[in-house]
């Protein structure tokens, strides 16, 4: 059941990991990457739906609880819950969007190797 949760939101099944290998293999994987960019939008709906929903829960659960007393009701419990799922969906969204849109306009991988003048060999 984690598993089929973690796979439904997270890109990192999908997506090779570029940071790590020569500089053939990270530029293969950057291309990869650039290719299969497309499926982080999917991703990035999964978020902003469940988010919403949550957020749907948190403003009712916070209406269902008394305002007049300071004591903790068992809605305020509900309420919060939801909430930090809002929190992480936002940063979710944020993190994704950044990626998308990194890959999306940078046409080159940054693990590509730079040629220095003169070293030509």
């Amino acid at each position: 059941m984690f598993e089929a949760v973690r796979t439904y939101f997270s890109p990192f099944g999908v997506l090779k990991d570029a940071s790590r290998g020569t500089a053939a293999e990270k530029a293969a994987a950057f291309r990869h990457n650039y290719e299969m960019r497309g499926c982080l939008l999917g991703y990035i709906q999964r978020w902003l739906w469940t988010g919403t929903l949550a957020l749907f829960l948190t403003t009712f659960f916070d209406s269902q609880s008394p305002h007049d007393r300071a004591t903790l009701d068992v809605f305020v419990l509900l309420a919060a819950a939801p909430a930090v799922f809002v929190t992480i969906a936002v940063c979710g969204v944020v993190v994704l969007a950044y990626a998308y849109i990194w890959l999306t306009y940078n046409h080159t991988p940054a693990a590509e190797p730079r040629r220095v003048k003169g070293m030509d060999r």
